[in-house]
């Protein structure tokens, strides 16, 4: 899928009114310690669904979205095009242009699974396509951030500055998160196969310090944990709880500082409640 085009279709849903980006978004930093975060402030999000909320209702006269046979996520209107495995869309609430999701075509396939390798395929073809930089991420579980069931990574373009920037870098030091976190550089050709070797080694290294999250676990369920991928590098990182608190969610780009708020208020309570110490308790804190 060409980039020019999905930014086309992408501007053409934003200007329809289907879907909420705010071009006038601000970028509002704050250093917690030795750690800098920033707050994407956009009213995009205002009316964002969580997990356990209804979906917003369509507009009178508006055709109720249809869903896929074990969706909960509606398509209809917001489709990019078809990869191999998924459906493209655009995600209705967005903090970015583009921000998309890829969506297994099985309604039945669910967040709390772990990535198979057609999954990361597909993902690796649309960060491959993009001329600029993008970047792919996995809420998996509710305890790793997600909002929805149907199983589903999220693709826009890499923010900077988030604290996996020294990826980027060569040489460059390794940020001290306050929690555990596992990575690998790419060198050279990515397969598929390695690709999800990549994954499944690092999957395997956060769940050994992820403690016991069998309890209540659908059958299926892997531990709980947050996958960001680049061209360039693959982070996986355990969570524990998906949120601060009922009013501050995080996702995988909130645990790597790039925090997409709705309101000031929001931004007011995760600084007030200590953002190095919540992402330290939202994964698993580093042993000192």
């Amino acid at each position: 899928m060409e980039e020019p085009l999905i930014l086309a279709k992408f501007d053409n849903l934003v200007q329809s009114g289907l879907v909420l980006y705010d071009d006038k978004q601000q970028i509002i930093e704050h250093i917690d310690g030795d750690l800098k975060f920033q707050f994407v402030l956009t009213s995009a999000l205002a009316k964002k669904p969580t997990l356990t909320s209804p979906q917003s209702q369509p507009e009178a006269g508006i055709p109720k979205p249809e869903k896929r046979p074990g969706s909960d996520i509606s398509t209809t209107g917001f489709e990019l095009g078809a990869l191999d495995s998924h459906l493209v869309i655009v995600n209705k609430f967005c903090f970015a242009r583009p921000h998309l999701m890829l969506l297994t075509f099985d309604g039945h396939k669910r967040q709390y699974e772990a990535l198979e390798q057609v999954d990361l395929e597909d993902a690796w073809q649309l960060l491959s396509s993009a001329e600029s930089d993008y970047v792919a991420f996995y809420n998996c579980g509710q305890n790793g951030g997600c909002s929805r069931l149907h199983k589903h990574m999220q693709v826009m373009p890499l923010p900077a500055n988030s604290f996996a920037a020294f990826l980027d870098s060569p040489g460059e030091p390794e940020t001290k998160v306050p929690f555990e976190w596992f990575y690998r550089r790419f060198e050279g050709d990515v397969t598929p196969a390695a690709l999800f070797g990549a994954y499944k080694d690092l999957l395997r290294e956060a769940t050994k310090v992820a403690g016991d999250y069998t309890a209540n676990a659908a059958p299926g369920a892997v531990c709980p944990h947050n996958m960001v991928l680049t061209k360039r590098w693959i982070i996986v990182l355990p969570r524990r709880r998906g949120a601060i608190n009922k009013e501050a969610g995080v996702n995988s780009l909130g645990m790597l500082g790039i925090m997409a708020v709705a309101t000031t208020k929001e931004i007011d309570n995760l600084v007030r409640v200590g953002l190095t110490k919540s992402l330290a308790e939202l994964g698993v804190p580093k042993r000192i």
